[in-house]
């Protein structure tokens, strides 16, 4: 048994690890995605909230990353080592604070201005109140012309057979039945919109899709027509449309639609190559394999965390995952940021 505990703890912690450079390659290479990745090196006392529902990992990297800041997790509490960096027995790292929270709809434990970017990653699966409610936290703690980035997984998947929806659908019969007020449309629709009616300026976003199951074709033996078009749309847009970029967007959810753009993982690794963003394992078949994981790993902590114990997860139908890999099944994933106006809207009344 405790060998059976130790091998199990490696797994975990190397899935932990896949997360992080998958989600920096998805970024494309950096691990702050917005302009506050350059201000964190002018900005006064730079602080930097993560809001992530997969737990302190992330927080950590970005602590690591940039010293100069101060980083705070919110989220709840830590406990057993789970401090540690995944699969290293060392302290977190001197800039790297957490703070308890028992839910992202509660008021954050911030004055307001407080910080110069907010990081909203991944949350569990909720009602539309509590969406609302965070982004308006995230918002207040922003300090004017702050950034918040948004990476979040729709519960829909891209190119779904007959299984996916037959499971995609059960899944959300079971949400309701835990919650009949939980939001079973795609977050990411729901996010941006909810970004700009809180009047978020320069909003900016792409869409990603992550492999569900299988191997990531390469741009030369792309088959569809749409693999090939994304791919493309992608090679030409990359530096003006992605969120790495710093041309201004609409002020609006609704003007940004026109902005969206979508990319295939493929497309992504060659550019990671093309800059020298190599994971330790250079091999395609390995790489493909850790994403589809960890992209499984993040949709069931999202989506299935929360349900009952007795209920199996999706991703344990082994009938399932083979026809994501002859379909070529991705999830959806947004990329997004928006920026906190430097100056409030005044609201004036004509007499």
């Amino acid at each position: 048994m405790a060998e059976n505990d130790t091998d199990e703890q490696a797994s975990l912690a190397n899935l932990r690890f896949g997360a992080l450079m998958t989600s920096k390659w998805l970024s494309f290479g950096r691990v702050l995605f917005s302009p506050a990745h350059n201000e964190m090196r002018f900005a006064d006392e730079p602080r930097v909230l993560v809001v992530d529902g997969l737990g302190s990992d992330w927080s950590y990297y970005v602590a690591l990353s940039y010293p100069a800041a101060t980083v705070y997790n919110l989220g709840a509490a830590l406990f057993n080592g789970s401090t540690s960096w995944p699969g290293i027995n060392q302290k977190p790292p001197s800039n790297h604070r957490h703070i308890p929270h028992s839910a992202i709809s509660a008021a954050f434990p911030f004055p307001k201005g407080f910080f110069t970017a907010v990081v909203f990653r991944f949350p569990a699966v909720a009602t539309e109140q509590v969406y609302h409610a965070c982004i308006c936290e995230c918002k207040r703690v922003l300090r004017p012309g702050g950034h918040v980035e948004v990476a979040v997984l729709d519960l829909d998947l891209m190119n779904m057979g007959s299984k996916a929806r037959r499971s995609v659908r059960e899944l959300k019969t079971r949400l309701q039945q835990k919650d009949e007020n939980v939001c079973l449309r795609n977050i990411s629709d729901v996010l941006v919109r909810l970004i700009g009616r809180r009047g978020f300026e320069q909003v900016q976003r792409c869409v990603v899709g992550v492999p569900a199951a299988g191997r990531i074709p390469r741009s030369q033996d792309m088959s569809s027509v749409r693999s090939s078009q994304s791919s493309y749309r992608a090679n030409r847009h990359r530096r003006r449309d992605t969120p790495s970029s710093s041309n201004s967007s609409s002020n609006s959810s609704s003007n940004s639609n026109n902005n969206e753009k979508e990319f295939d993982f493929a497309k992504l690794l060659e550019d990671a190559r093309q800059n020298h963003v190599e994971p330790a394992n250079n091999t395609d078949e390995g790489i493909t394999k850790m994403v589809a994981k960890v992209g499984r790993w993040w949709y069931s902590t999202c989506y299935e965390t929360g349900l009952p114990p007795t209920d199996k997860s999706i991703w344990t139908d082994h009938a399932l995952l083979r026809e994501c890999e002859k379909q070529g099944t991705s999830f959806r994933l947004l990329i997004c940021y928006a920026q906190k106006p430097t100056q409030t809207r005044r609201r004036t009344v004509s007499v």
